[in-house]
């Protein structure tokens, strides 16, 4: 992945660099002991025996070859167990950290941050859709079809916009659209990646639950590049489930919700009480 050091190429080629090395050392291992066996044939009586036969062969020839064996490959089995483990729940499919280049270099750090552009001006439907949706590029031109910063690139349009006017066929010396101009749509690369398995409804969080997106995507008015903040794993998921609660009582939502609390003399109900935690609520 773009962005990050580790990623399915570089595991590979780490996995064959170990087995060439492995490969070399016993073989360089292989011809260290057939040396040292000629030398001993030739020469018994001032070949010294070396550290191994002094001192770990003389208990090692009173193992059972059996048994040892399998301890060996059990210990071997267990290790890489382990981590194989540890690398398939923290590795595969995590992409935390992930930050490509994007063909267009929106800074969000100034648009959401010093400009304070809320975000739902350009991802306008994270509250009414499963998905937060891309910025149609007619928005970008909301703003930019007279903001060309031009005093920041003595006099001439600024590099990155002259890519958004590019795609939507904009003259910006005359600041009309030109039929005749190529339009040339931007390819956005996508950073948040949920696999198939799992249903995430954006307006479910945005609209009932008031959750505000910096909870899931981070400081995003304070990044210039944007990066996948949270892991977005299950266990992340229901944490957060386990300990954000409902505002019940002012959310016509959940009006039978607050009843039923109040019945029982409850003030405070998480999701993961709700219902969050069912399987079907994420898995369909």
């Amino acid at each position: 992945m773009s962005g990050t050091f580790y990623n399915n190429s570089t595991f590979v080629a780490i996995i064959i660099l170990v087995i060439v090395l492995l490969l070399i050392a016993g073989l360089l291992y292989g011809v260290m002991r057939n040396v040292k066996a000629m030398l001993r044939e030739k020469h018994p009586e001032t070949t010294q025996p070396g550290w191994y036969e002094r001192k770990i062969k003389p208990t090692t020839e009173l193992w059972n070859p059996t048994i040892v064996t399998l301890v060996v490959i059990g210990g071997l089995v267990l290790v890489l167990g382990i981590w194989g483990y540890g690398y398939g729940m923290n590795e595969v499919g995590v992409q935390q950290g992930y930050s490509p280049d994007q063909p267009i270099a929106y800074d969000h750090s100034l648009h959401a941050g010093k400009m304070g552009i809320d975000c739902q001006y350009c991802h306008t439907t994270a509250s009414l859709s499963k998905h937060a949706s891309i910025p149609s590029l007619n928005t970008c031109m909301n703003c930019h079809k007279g903001a060309q910063l031009r005093d920041k690139y003595a006099g001439e349009v600024s590099p990155e916009l002259k890519k958004l006017y590019a795609a939507v066929g904009f003259d910006p010396e005359t600041s009309t659209y030109d039929p005749n101009l190529e339009k040339k749509p931007i390819k956005w690369v996508r950073i948040h990646n949920l696999p198939d398995l799992a249903y995430f409804n954006h307006s479910q969080h945005v609209a009932v639950g008031k959750v505000e997106c910096q909870v899931c995507h981070g400081p995003i008015e304070e990044m210039e590049k944007v990066y996948q903040f949270s892991s977005l794993q299950m266990g992340w998921c229901v944490n957060c489930h386990r300990q954000r609660g409902i505002d019940v009582e002012n959310n016509a939502y959940y009006e039978d919700v607050h009843k039923a609390m109040k019945a029982r003399g409850e003030h405070y109900v998480t999701v993961a009480q709700n219902g969050g935690l069912e399987c079907s609520k994420c898995h369909y």
